[in-house]
C-alpha cells in the first residue's frame, strides 16, 4: 500500500481510545509493531503520543512490548518520557524482579495485574536474551523449545492474588498467518508450541500475527489481537477488532471480541473495462487490485481504470497470447534502462513510450548522481 492511511488510523484510534472508556478499561496490552518500520515518521509518532496521552485522561494504564517492526533502542530511549504518562515499556527480556513483570494496580487499587512481558526475541539473539534468566542452560539451543522454557520462566512469579497475565510478540505453531507479515520472522523452526504457554496465566496477548484469532491449544485463553487495519491486501476478507479481558485473581478470564470499524476495506475487483465501470459505484470507499481483461497490450490501462476507479492500488492487464514470450537474458545481467524495459513488457505487454524512457532515464541520473 503506497496511499496514505492517516486518516483511516486517526478513525481507528479513536476507536480504541473509546472502546477502553467506554468499558472501563484498567489496562490496555499493546504486544508489539505498534509501527511498520524501524524508522518511524514524524506523523506515525504524533498520532501514537496524542493517543496514548488521551488514555492517559480516560485513566487507562498501558504496557507495551516492541515487535519485530520497531526499534528497542528507539523505545528504550523513550521509555523514561513515556513513563510519565502512564505508560509501561519493556524492551528487552529482563528477569521478572528486574522489571520484566509490571504490576498494574486495578482502578479502584482493589486489585491488581502481573503482567510477564517478552519482546520479540530474534533467533540469533535468543542465547543472550534467555541468559537472563536462571535455568536457560537446561532449555537447548532450539529457539522454539527454548522459548518455551523462557515463557515459563518468565511466568514463575506470578501470584495467586494477582491477575496473571503473558504479553509476548512470537509466532506460534498453527497460527494463521494474516497475510504481512514478514515471512523470515514467521518460519516453522521459530514456531512455539502454543501448549508450551505457562498455564500459570490466566491469559496470554500475543502479537507478531496480523490475524485476530485464538489458539485451540493453549492451556489457557490467548490470543492474538491482529492489526487495526487490513494492511496488505492478503489481510482483505479480515474483520478487524480488540479484545476485552475480564479477569479476577484465581478465576478464569474471560475474552469478548469487539469489532473495529475504522478503516477502508481492501478489495480485489475483475473484469473488462466496461465490467469495471459498470461496477464503480458498488465498491464505495475500498482500496482496490484490479485486474483487467484486455484484447491485447494496453499502455496506460492503469490512467484509465483508474479514471472512474480513483481507489485502484494496482492494476493488473490480463489478455490472451498466442505464444509464450521468448526467453531473454536473466535480468541481473541487464543494464537499469533494459531492466526498465523488460519490467514495463511484463506487466504491461508492451515496451514503454519514449517519454516514458526519457523520464526513467532522467530519475536514474539524479539518483546516481546523488549517490555517487
Amino acid at each position: 500500500m503506497q496511499r496514505p492511511r492517516t486518516d483511516e488510523f486517526v478513525a481507528v484510534l479513536d476507536e480504541v481510545v473509546r472502546i477502553a472508556r467506554d468499558e472501563r478499561v484498567d489496562c490496555l496490552l499493546l504486544s508489539g509493531d505498534v509501527y511498520e518500520h524501524k524508522v518511524a515518521s514524524p506523523e506515525a509518532d504524533r498520532l501514537l503520543f496524542e493517543t496514548l496521552v488521551r488514555l492517559r485522561g480516560e485513566g487507562v494504564a498501558v504496557v507495551a512490548i516492541p515487535g519485530n517492526h520497531e526499534s528497542p533502542e528507539r523505545w528504550r530511549a523513550l521509555a523514561p518520557l513515556l513513563a510519565e504518562i502512564g505508560v509501561r515499556v519493556v524492551t528487552r527480556v529482563l528477569r521478572p524482579e528486574d522489571g520484566g513483570v509490571v504490576e498494574v494496580p486495578s482502578r479502584d487499587g482493589v486489585e491488581a495485574a502481573e503482567v510477564a512481558c517478552v519482546p520479540f526475541v530474534p533467533e540469533r539473539f535468543f542465547s543472550s536474551a534467555a541468559a537472563a534468566l536462571a535455568g536457560h542452560e537446561r532449555w537447548g539451543r532450539e529457539y522454539a523449545s527454548g522459548m518455551g522454557g523462557l515463557l515459563a520462566a518468565m511466568s514463575a512469579t506470578f501470584r495467586d492474588d494477582r491477575v496473571n497475565v503473558l504479553m509476548a510478540h512470537l509466532h506460534t505453531d498453527g497460527a494463521r498467518l494474516g497475510g504481512g507479515e514478514a515471512e523470515l520472522t514467521v518460519d516453522g523452526p521459530c514456531a512455539v508450541d502454543p501448549e508450551r504457554l505457562p498455564a500459570r496465566a490466566q491469559y496470554v496477548a500475543l502479537g507478531h500475527i496480523h490475524r485476530p484469532q485464538a489458539l485451540d491449544r493453549s492451556p489457557v485463553p490467548a490470543r492474538y489481537a491482529g492489526s487495526l487495519l487490513q494492511l496488505d491486501f492478503g489481510e482483505r476478507d479480515q474483520a478487524k477488532s480488540v479484545v476485552v479481558v475480564e479477569a479476577s485473581p484465581g478465576l478464569p478470564a474471560h475474552t469478548r471480541v469487539v469489532r473495529l470499524a475504522g478503516g477502508r476495506p481492501l478489495r480485489d475487483v475483475r473484469g473488462t473495462l466496461d465490467e469495471l465501470r459498470a461496477l464503480a459505484p458498488s465498491v464505495g470507499d475500498a482500496w482496490l487490485r484490479v485486474v483487467v481483461h484486455t484484447e491485447g497490450p494496453a499502455p496506460g490501462i492503469g490512467d484509465r481504470v483508474r479514471a472512474f476507479l480513483p481507489n485502484a492500488i494496482q492494476v493488473r492487464p490480463v489478455f490472451p497470447r498466442e505464444d509464450a514470450p521468448p526467453a531473454g537474458p536473466a535480468l541481473a545481467t541487464l543494464q537499469p534502462r533494459e531492466q526498465f524495459v523488460a519490467y514495463h513488457r511484463s506487466e504491461h505487454g508492451a515496451d514503454p513510450s519514449a517519454e516514458l524512457l526519457s523520464t526513467f532515464a532522467e530519475v536514474y541520473d539524479a539518483v546516481r548522481e546523488e549517490h555517487g
